[in-house]
């Protein structure tokens, strides 16, 4: 053999040895592989041998090539069978390894037969070398047999784990699916939860606010239910300009609406209020009226603007909270300036608003001073702020407000086109259905419009006068008769109605008793401190003629659904206060206010009792009783109401006339008999505590409280 070709089978046996101990150690890693280390070292025997013989025959070679391919082969299975090894796997590698051990047994035979003992110093017998290379390639075609089943085995194994695998897969996805649609259904419940919580918390913050903003006490009726609104096409020239004003931010922020006592100042506010409010600019308005006490001063002012601002414009009702949080228990009675900084001005200091103020001349003198100065010293902190006043052109309105008099309207001036259209208008709607019915004509309709001088009172009062008249031709006639001249101003009318209703009340009895009759309703309606009903007239006067005597002068008394008596217009006021023009139709008003002390005190003399509301328990709070306003209305009279509420008012306002003891008598009478505990009990009930505070007080500083202890 030469020595290329003995290298060469070397390099073989060498690398058939060393891949024969790689099988070895990796058999010695577990007791799984264990038998693989028995056949590794028949094998490392068998090539270590054949390496050391010297003779270096082909057929040789091909058995060390055969083992070497075996080993390699054996290599490559077992790294592709998983672990841990079936039972037929290990039996079919202890085979191979009881096989491979009877060929070298074998071999060593075959080298024992030469001489020296070397078995590869002989020939060895061809046949035999040819029958170890069938032997071995029979062994190893078993062993891989083995090696297949077992692979089919367990790639069939494997594909039922991988099926059963996706089958779970398949289930988990559903699930997961299920749980997706699970979660985003609980995420949409979490949603609507949040949404719930957001709008229950909004509805807390709201319940809050109404709890806080229900605190507040505005006057009631001065925000204008008892005007009308324009005629439509009407007073076009006066609301023009004004919506013009309003609408630019570069004109002055206040604007001064003046004029004469009924030229319509007050419809026009109304109009424009309504107007405003409907496109949600309305920031409040304050209608001053001296039917309303209570709307004659600056005590209610802010109160009225605030909870129409929290009406109005519901986002600013935290705002206003906060302001009625910040003033605390003492807002009843509050500073003006305080409770306009915080209620009003402060809450609208970023929007857009209107804020309307009417009749500020019927406000008394000195509180209408201090809103004007107060207002006018915030209008800086509300630059989008526009504020519409309208009074008559008193003297100390015209200080502060002259030089923001609206200089382009004039209500009453008969040159203007405008306004003689507006009256014309005004009349031939007012008197359309009795031109229908033929009890007046057209030309009558005219003339009347053109004598009432464009004043608007003078026209809605004349037309009333005609529309509640038996026969409206003579009313007519009466009226435009250029001898009497009645339509010369308001007060010849209000004198002609007057008179007249003392003719018709007449019933038998003499004019001067009948027109003092009159004249006691009057009193009582002037008066009041809040409007009265027909029926609380007869029982604080202790009549019962009052619905018949206000029927006499529906031309001037306005009579609500409710009963309720009011003033049509504050001229009709005016005119019976003053002695120069309304004669033996004036009314002192000392006189009205000791009229109706003592109708308050005998009131409360003939009702007023202990436990007046039928309570279980002298000791429960008021807030405690769940119907405290249903006894309130079943068990305290409309007329008791008022007379606890108003009688130490209208005696403060009754004191220096002739019947001062009388007056005094009653009052005596409800002191020493023990009837001041009844009267606590009755305004504690009514929620009025801090009014008879105060009119306990007003009591005090006239020297009347030694006549009430």
């Amino acid at each position: 053999m030469s020595s290329t070709s003995r290298d060469r089978h070397l390099k073989i046996i060498d690398a058939a040895l060393l891949g024969a101990k790689v099988v070895k150690d990796a058999s010695e890693c577990g007791p799984v592989l264990a038998p693989l280390k028995g056949v590794a070292g028949i094998v490392i025997t068998i090539l270590e041998t054949v390496r050391d013989m010297k003779t270096n025959k082909e057929d040789w070679t091909t058995l060390v090539e055969h083992l070497s391919i075996q080993i390699k082969g054996m290599q490559d299975n077992l790294s592709r069978c998983p672990t841990p090894h079936s039972t037929s796997l290990l039996l079919a590698v202890n085979s191979y390894e009881q096989k491979l051990r009877n060929v070298l047994s074998n071999v060593r035979l075959a080298s024992a037969r030469g001489p020296a003992g070397g078995i590869f110093r002989h020939r060895i017998n061809k046949e035999e070398i040819l029958q170890f290379n069938r032997d071995l390639k029979i062994f190893w075609n078993d062993f891989i047999r083995e090696i297949s089943i077992q692979t089919h085995e367990t790639v069939y194994r494997v594909e039922k784990d991988v099926n059963k695998v996706e089958r779970d897969v398949e289930k988990v996805e559903k699930s997961v699916n299920r749980v997706q649609y699970g979660v985003k259904r609980v995420e949409k419940d979490v949603h609507k939860i949040k949404h719930g919580v957001n709008r229950v918390e909004m509805s807390m913050d709201a319940m809050g606010d109404e709890s806080h903003i229900s605190k507040l006490t505005p006057v009631l009726g001065a925000t204008g239910e008892d005007h009308d609104i324009c005629l439509y096409g009407t007073r076009t020239a006066v609301l023009g300009p004004i919506r013009q004003w309003a609408n630019d931010p570069t004109t002055p922020q206040v604007r001064w609406l003046t004029d004469v006592a009924g030229a319509g100042k007050s419809t026009i506010a109304k109009h424009l209020s309504t107007e405003w409010k409907e496109q949600g600019r309305l920031a409040g308005c304050f209608f001053f009226d001296k039917n309303r006490p209570d709307a004659t001063n600056k005590t209610g002012f802010c109160d009225t603007i605030a909870a129409q601002l929290a009406n109005n414009q519901p986002q600013l009702r935290s705002l206003i909270t906060q302001g009625i949080k910040e003033i605390g228990p003492i807002l009843s009675v509050g500073p003006f300036e305080e409770k306009l900084q915080k209620l009003v001005i402060r809450p609208m200091e970023t929007v857009s608003l209107v804020l309307v103020i009417d009749a500020l001349d019927e406000c008394n003198e000195r509180d209408r001073i201090i809103i004007l100065c107060h207002l006018l010293s915030c209008l800086s902190q509300v630059p989008q702020l526009k504020v519409l006043i309208t009074s008559r052109p008193e003297r100390d309105i015209v200080q502060l407000l002259d030089t923001y008099r609206s200089r382009t309207e004039s209500l009453h001036d008969v040159e203007l086109k405008s306004n003689r259209d507006d009256i014309a208008a005004f009349v031939k709607h007012k008197m359309r259905g009795l031109v229908r019915s033929s009890e007046l004509t057209n030309e009558e309709v005219d003339r009347l419009a053109r004598r009432v001088n464009c004043l608007f009172i003078l026209a809605s009062t004349t037309c009333r006068v005609v529309e509640d008249s038996p026969d409206p031709h003579v009313a007519v006639e009466e009226l435009l008769n250029p001898n009497q001249d009645l339509l010369r101003d308001i007060n010849t009318l209000y004198s002609t109605i007057l008179m007249k209703a003392c003719k018709a009340n007449q019933d038998g009895q003499s004019s001067t008793s009948k027109t003092r009759e009159l004249l006691r309703v009057l009193k009582a309606i002037l008066a009041a401190r809040t409007p009265l009903t027909v029926s609380m007239i007869d029982s604080l006067l202790g009549i019962k003629n009052t619905r018949r005597l206000v029927g006499f002068l529906s031309s001037i008394l306005n009579v609500r659904s409710d009963e309720v008596v009011l003033i049509l217009h504050p001229t009709f006021r005016e005119f019976l206060e003053d002695p120069g023009v309304a004669g033996l139709f004036y009314i002192d008003m000392t006189e009205a206010h000791t009229l109706m002390a003592k109708g308050c005190l005998e009131t409360m003399k003939r009702e007023l009792c202990f436990n007046i509301c039928q309570l279980e328990s002298s000791l429960t709070f008021n807030k405690d009783v769940p119907d405290l306003d249903e006894r309130i209305s079943k068990y305290i009279s409309k007329e008791l109401q008022y007379g606890c509420i108003s009688w130490l008012d209208h005696i403060v306002n009754s004191r220096g006339t002739s019947h001062d003891t009388e007056v005094d008598v009653a009052l005596l009478r409800i002191t020493k008999d023990g009837y001041l505990l009844f009267w606590i009990e009755v305004v504690s009930a009514l929620g009025k505590i801090p009014k008879a505070i105060k009119g306990l007080q007003d009591v005090e500083r006239c020297h009347l409280v030694r006549l009430m202890i």
